[in-house]
């Protein structure tokens, strides 16, 4: 951007690119793939927080927050007044004097036991839509390519594809497995230090008041509600600086102690590390528990191991697998097929054609295995089987 001059006088220069001009092509508040917000462009972005409150965004953040949730007493109630709603959160936004609601406890069990918080639908879980809307692109482009969770393109499938990668192309390499998880993870999310990590993207005050108002509204200092959907973001940003120090400098500090290389891959809290020597896992399982202790303030699981991948194969984000194949987990097959003989009764199950139309989700899991065990699962469907592979061996 900026002046020239020529025989008609002064004029602009050809990449000269006015953001408050409307006579465009609207392209979004980020500058192309790059992760950058178009009106903030450095490390740390400030001066964006009016962006929250941007009519546009209320309104994209209210449509988001109703998607898939039916018709609910609380989402009628807030349809019945959208535009006196969405202009008093307008105001309460801009004037800082939003407060998050009290949150409504439920205890869920898949598999395990969950305590989860749902925050009211107005305003609470539109503002955090707002924010999300405005923060999600920018945060990600701070995160690993190797961590999965919650993050666009990803996911459990992107995940389980990156470890069978490194399995097939680097066999010597990823003999060995250390497997590892965060006791607790979201009850024991430590406040200052989310707030600090925020700190290092972010400069704008207003917009820091309002992140610490909804990292607070537990009560507590510890832990995230995991029925927010900023939770998401903020455990992912919790552990983001730690993955970029396991990939960037940890693995340095391996490979000259070693010789060896690691491989590094998150989902959320659950981790997996490859390496070609044993004695260097422990290494690594005892660098991460110093940093995951002294600057996050969580512990790793006690259930931690180390083991030879053929031995016993990675049990990792609803797959097994090792150096010959990929298994689905047998607790989700066992699924699976319990809802395949209640579906049975009701539709007359022909061919593979048929298991894919009625169960489009399972279907998706099930052909990401190996050739032989998918084989397996969809013959023991349609012959109405009930055999179990052996889940010994993978392939």
């Amino acid at each position: 951007m900026g002046v020239v001059k020529t025989e008609y006088g002064l004029c602009y220069t050809a990449d000269t690119c006015f953001y408050q001009y409307s006579d465009f092509e609207d392209c979004g508040l980020y500058v192309g793939d790059t992760g950058k917000i178009f009106i903030s462009q450095a490390k740390k972005i400030k001066n964006v927080y009016h962006l929250i409150y941007e009519c546009s965004n209320l309104i994209r953040a209210q449509y988001k927050a109703q998607q898939g949730k039916g018709e609910r007493t609380e989402i009628t109630k807030f349809n019945e007044n959208i535009l006196e709603n969405l202009d008093g959160l307008y105001w309460d936004l801009r004037n800082e004097t939003y407060t998050p609601g009290e949150y409504r406890i439920k205890v869920i069990y898949e598999p395990k036991e969950r305590v989860i918080m749902i925050a009211p639908f107005f305003p609470d879980r539109i503002v955090h839509h707002c924010i999300i809307n405005v923060l999600g692109r920018y945060w990600t482009n701070f995160f690993i390519a190797n961590t999965y969770a919650c993050i666009k393109g990803r996911g459990i499938h992107k995940c389980m594809e990156d470890v069978h990668t490194a399995l097939i192309i680097d066999r010597m390499g990823t003999r060995f497995c250390l497997k590892i998880d965060i006791k607790k993870f979201y009850d024991n999310i430590d406040h200052v230090a989310l707030k600090k990590i925020i700190r290092y993207t972010i400069a704008d005050e207003q917009l820091l008041r309002l992140l610490d108002k909804i990292i607070d509204s537990n009560g507590k200092d510890k832990g995230l509600p995991i029925g927010n959907f900023t939770s998401q973001y903020f455990a992912n940003l919790y552990l983001a600086y730690f993955d970029h120090w396991v990939k960037e400098e940890l693995a340095k500090i391996v490979m000259k102690r070693f010789g060896v290389k690691i491989y590094y891959y998150r989902y959320m809290d659950d981790m997996v590390i490859l390496c070609a020597d044993k004695e260097a896992l422990h290494f690594v399982l005892d660098m991460m528990g110093l940093y995951l202790g002294g600057e996050l303030k969580v512990e790793i699981k006690s259930n931690w191991q180390i083991f030879p991948v053929d031995a016993r194969s990675i049990d990792y984000v609803g797959f097994k697998q090792n150096h010959y194949g990929i298994l689905l987990r047998s607790g989700i097959l066992k699924r699976f097929y319990k809802k395949f003989h209640r579906t049975i009764n009701k539709y007359e199950i022909k061919d593979e054609t048929d298991i894919k139309h009625l169960f489009p989700s399972e279907y998706g899991w099930i052909i990401r295995c190996s050739e032989e065990h998918s084989k397996f699962i969809f013959n023991n469907c349609l012959n109405d089987g009930s055999k179990c592979f052996d889940y010994r061996v993978a392939g």
